[in-house]
């Protein structure tokens, strides 16, 4: 089976397209609450997530169903579900103990002026999980933050598993993937946004939607058929996403600027969103099919950056922010530190053979010969 490095690839840029993504929320006060935000609201950043925000989470969904395809070619079900449980629910579980407290911590101070100590912070941060009433993890109350991620995907792979178990033992002839064309393709956004109006929304859609979408991945991103299409019309895929992206800028990041409006409810997120899975999944096989050293270390460091990325954002973020200097350069301050730094304990943390499989690091350190 030949390895498709460009799912890998898109895998990587996403994660670190989250670094200004991110950085951005900080510059949107005003527009919605977040752990830490500057006294200056930037209609750049606020363009930059509304750019970004309808495509990213779906893609890497996609991507994890694509990735489910090819797993399970390889292992039994019991297998891939041990390694969900090694590669996702234990990483969640030590990212909701050593990587979200941190987060609250800072938020915990910028929003309310906590002056106390980071271990009673810590306490405060797991009993306010009882508390009544959704918590509010910007205010630096118990929140998974973006593990949200994490345990959502372990919970789709379970119940996509059975979906798919379920599947083969069924008699019936499945719609073959060779059959689907572009409308269709562009057309499936639509139960991915009527599933939005039910099940826990996060990042813009559903859970439902989620699961819909890893399904999607799962059966037909993963065949050469439907690949072979995305890429043949990745142009058209690519200048009809741009089309969107500058009018949902437009519209929701300068005119009306404020994103309960543009959200998963809203056709034209979904529109937009979608439009981005397929244009990157076709642009992506034609451009980044190919592997490097660099592209090797970058797809081994994604998920445990992912896990640690946002405590160093917030942190960095809580002492640039009351800089007296442009906000344009507290953006760059922010988003460069926190990615150096990031990767910086990346470094430490592969080295640990104690601490790795907390963070999703996954084998033996490799020795450089």
């Amino acid at each position: 089976m030949v390895r498709l490095h460009y799912i890998d690839n898109l895998r990587w840029m996403c994660i670190l397209l989250l670094f200004p993504v991110h950085t951005a929320f900080v510059f949107c006060a005003g527009w919605y609450g977040y752990y830490v935000l500057s006294d200056y609201p930037s209609t750049a950043a606020r363009c930059l997530a509304v750019s970004v925000e309808p495509w990213i989470m779906p893609l890497l969904f996609g991507i994890a169903g694509m990735s489910t395809k090819f797993a399970l070619q390889k292992r039994s079900p019991r297998v891939y579900l041990k390694e969900r449980v090694i590669r996702l629910f234990v990483p969640f579980l030590a990212g909701v103990v050593l990587v979200c407290p941190i987060i609250a911590y800072y938020a915990l101070k910028f929003h309310t002026g906590y002056t106390g100590s980071f271990p009673e912070a810590f306490v405060h941060f797991f009993s306010s999980a009882h508390l009544q009433g959704p918590p509010s993890g910007v205010m630096g109350d118990f929140s998974v933050d973006h593990l949200w991620f994490i345990i959502f995907l372990f919970i789709i792979s379970v119940a996509a598993l059975g979906v798919i178990l379920f599947g083969r033992r069924q008699a019936r002839s499945h719609i073959s993937p060779v059959t689907v064309h572009l409308p269709v393709l562009c057309l499936l956004f639509v139960p991915v946004w009527l599933l939005n109006f039910a099940g826990i929304r996060v990042g813009g859609y559903s859970i439902l939607s989620y699961f819909a979408i890893f399904l999607i991945g799962y059966y037909l991103f993963s065949t050469e058929s439907v690949q072979d299409q995305l890429e043949k019309y990745r142009v058209v895929l690519v200048s009809a996403w741009i089309i969107l992206t500058v009018g949902a800028m437009w519209m929701y990041g300068i005119t009306l600027g404020h994103y309960e409006i543009f959200w998963g409810t809203s056709a034209i997120y979904v529109i937009t969103g979608w439009t981005g899975v397929l244009a990157l999944m076709g642009a992506g096989r034609h451009f980044f099919d190919r592997t490097s050293p660099f592209a090797a270390y970058m797809g081994a460091a994604s998920y445990p950056v992912y896990i640690l990325h946002l405590a160093f954002v917030v942190a960095i973020a809580y002492y640039v922010v009351m800089l007296a200097i442009p906000p344009a350069l507290q953006f760059l301050i922010i988003m460069v530190t926190s990615f150096l730094l990031t990767f910086a304990c990346y470094e430490i943390l592969r080295r640990v053979p104690g601490v790795r499989a907390l963070f999703g690091i996954a084998g033996p350190l490799k020795k450089t010969p």
